[in-house]
């Protein structure tokens, strides 16, 4: 993809016009019924949107694009992709052919989805007499249901997909088509301020100095108080996909999401809340060191899909005990590159995405579990530090 400047989504469109290869698209009459949000589209007005497109959809979404009429490209269009951006695509079409995105459904099921639903039923059955014990196993599972539900939503083709493309709603009161919106954007504009929502947490936690007006007394402290804050992960999640819903028209997700909180209200409170809390801060703790730790893009700041990726993305090399807990996310930039490849592939394709790197002049960053904690705390302690822009 070219340099580009993605469009500020806060200022109204009347018209989207966007490129995938070599036409441009006019998609305003049908960009508010786009699965994925109209948002994102509006941020691709008038620029490149070839290679966020082919790495976020499915084949039918493809073609059906592909059957759309396009105007096509001039040829000396400033927004003509660069050399990293057509090897990419190159480098996608090989992989589909080798066989990269084909689902292994027997791993999925026996080694992910069957082994956490049994830890949701055996905890449920002794929540009573061991609530302790219940709280591990099914905020843990509820965990690693963030994982499965994640991947699922990503995935794309087939009935089983879609169906499990619901498992964080009944596993966890999540609402995928928020989650999709959510996530999409901040996969094509990771760390990028005021498009990738995922780094926005202040006036909690703050990635960079705040104007004098929004800043707050107890940012200085955030360094020791990170990691309480990432207890309400799933809390937050839950409330946001709640209001969502309140708003959506899909009544399958509303009735999911409701049967989680019907079983919620069958365990005991502590067992509920408290698996929740240690949900929560499990997932926190895995993701926000895969980008936390990165550099941030501003606004305006010329745009390219894959350097971005590259840039503001950091892989965690695990242990054997660490590589199941981390749910695939370890493998982050592999992920953010080809979301929808399946995530028992990434330690294979790891090698063959840093050849990537070398061969372009890309950075690729990966670091031990216990190194990337320390980068973290270093991180929210920088941005701890007295605001110099306290005087403005």
């Amino acid at each position: 993809m070219a340099m580009t400047y993605p469009h500020n989504y806060n200022s109204p469109l009347n018209k989207v016009v966007i490129r995938v290869d070599d036409l441009w698209y006019d998609c305003t009459a049908w960009r508010h019924s786009h699965p994925g949000g109209a948002q994102i589209i509006d941020q691709f007005h008038n620029a490149d949107a070839t290679d966020a497109f082919y790495s976020l959809h499915s084949k039918e979404a493809i073609e059906k694009l592909q059957r759309m009429k396009g105007k096509p490209v001039d040829p000396k269009d400033p927004s003509n992709p660069d050399k990293v951006s057509v090897d990419f695509q190159k480098w996608r079409k090989e992989l589909e052919k080798e066989g990269w995105f084909d689902r292994i459904w027997l791993i999925d099921l026996f080694k992910h989805v069957i082994p956490m639903w049994s830890l949701y039923v055996i905890g449920t059955m002794i929540s009573g007499n061991y609530p302790v014990l219940a709280t591990l196993m099914i905020g843990f599972a509820m965990q690693q249901f963030g994982w499965i539900g994640h991947d699922y939503v990503h995935a794309r083709g087939g009935l089983l997909t879609k169906i499990l493309s619901y498992t964080g709603s009944i596993t966890n009161g999540f609402s995928g088509d928020w989650w999709s919106q959510k996530h999409n954007a901040h996969h094509t504009f990771p760390n990028r301020k005021e498009f990738d929502s995922d780094i926005h947490n202040e006036p909690v936690l703050h990635l960079w100095f705040p104007t004098a007006d929004k800043d707050v007394w107890y940012r200085k402290y955030q360094h020791y108080y990170f990691h309480v804050a990432y207890i309400f992960l799933y809390a937050s999640w839950r409330m946001q996909s709640i209001q969502f819903v309140m708003g959506s028209k899909n009544w399958l997700e509303r009735g999911l999401i409701a049967l989680n909180y019907m079983w919620l209200a069958y365990l005991p409170w502590k067992v509920a809340l408290g698996s929740i809390f240690l949900a929560g801060y499990l997932v926190a703790f895995v993701v926000t060191v895969n980008h936390q730790t990165e550099p941030t893009i501003e606004a305006n700041d010329p745009y390219h899909f894959v350097k971005d990726q590259y840039t503001t993305t950091r892989g965690i090399k695990t242990t054997w005990l660490s590589e199941y807990f981390f749910g695939g996310m370890q493998y982050q930039l592999e992920h953010h590159l080809f979301p929808t490849m399946p995530r028992y592939y990434y330690p294979s394709f790891r090698p063959i995405c840093k050849k990537f790197a070398q061969e372009h002049g890309l950075r690729f960053d990966c670091t031990p579990v216990w190194e990337v904690m320390v980068l973290n705390y270093e991180v929210m302690k920088k941005w701890a530090q007295e605001n110099p822009n306290k005087a403005k």
